[in-house]
């Protein structure tokens, strides 16, 4: 995005970002189900799971229940502080890079949508590497630009032949960044890590089928052309 918002007005974009919700739905918790089952494909043990970007906690609260040690992190101090006594998991908040941040002390890392929407990304990827163990897990969930609907919708409109929503697929409210999974994968490299998987990002809805789920999970999202994809990383050096 060019040029970027001011401060102030993410400040107060994400001071209402985080709302409280009356209960697990049941979409949430069976994705982030899956995502941690990909992840631990690639750890040697469950042990701590860092999670950037928290919001409401839901990763965190799998994390928890399927073994990890689980610490969530989110920029807005009332919101973090209401998400952590609801699920009962500590999380830090507040300028991520003057958080005291441990040394190699992370099995897993993750942002579930949140590189998108960094001012700059550079610092986070820096301390992220740092704070990972050897061999560590870098997760990573966030839009495709390339995907087929947006790429599709951008040609409709240079036809005229879309007049509605002109551009919403780059949700320009609050997206700063706008990745590829190529362009993802080239950054990563720069800062030690080497991209061990990548897919389209799991989608589902209420009631469905476990058959469509099935279909969805381990055929039409293998490949990287749906609206977000996922990538595991692994700490290289």
């Amino acid at each position: 995005m060019n040029p970027q918002y001011t401060q102030e007005y993410l400040d107060e974009f994400y001071s209402h970002y985080i709302t409280d919700e009356p209960h697990w739905d049941e979409p949430s918790y069976y994705c982030h189900n899956f995502y941690l089952s990909l992840v631990e494909k690639y750890t040697l043990n469950r042990g701590r799971l860092l999670d950037i970007g928290c919001g409401n906690g839901h990763l965190l609260s799998v994390a928890r229940e399927r073994g990890w040690l689980p610490l969530g992190y989110d920029v807005a101090c009332a919101s973090t502080q209401r998400v952590s006594k609801k699920i009962g998991v500590d999380i830090l908040c507040g300028e991520f890079t003057k958080q005291e941040w441990p040394k190699q002390s992370f099995e897993v890392v993750s942002m579930h949508h949140v590189i998108e929407h960094l001012k700059s990304p550079v610092p986070y990827l820096q301390i992220t590497h740092s704070i990972l163990r050897e061999k560590g897990i870098f997760f990573l969930v966030l839009p495709n630009i390339r995907s087929r609907s947006a790429v599709f919708k951008f040609y409709l409109e240079k036809l005229g032949m879309r007049r509605k929503n002109v551009g919403a697929y780059y949700d320009t409210s609050h997206h700063l960044w706008y990745f590829t999974p190529r362009a993802l994968k080239n950054l990563l490299s720069r800062f030690g890590f080497e991209v061990l998987y990548m897919r389209s990002g799991h989608h589902v809805r209420p009631n469905q089928s476990k058959l469509k789920r099935f279909l969805m999970r381990n055929l039409t999202e293998r490949i990287l052309w749906k609206s977000t994809f996922l990538v595991i990383a692994r700490k290289i050096c």
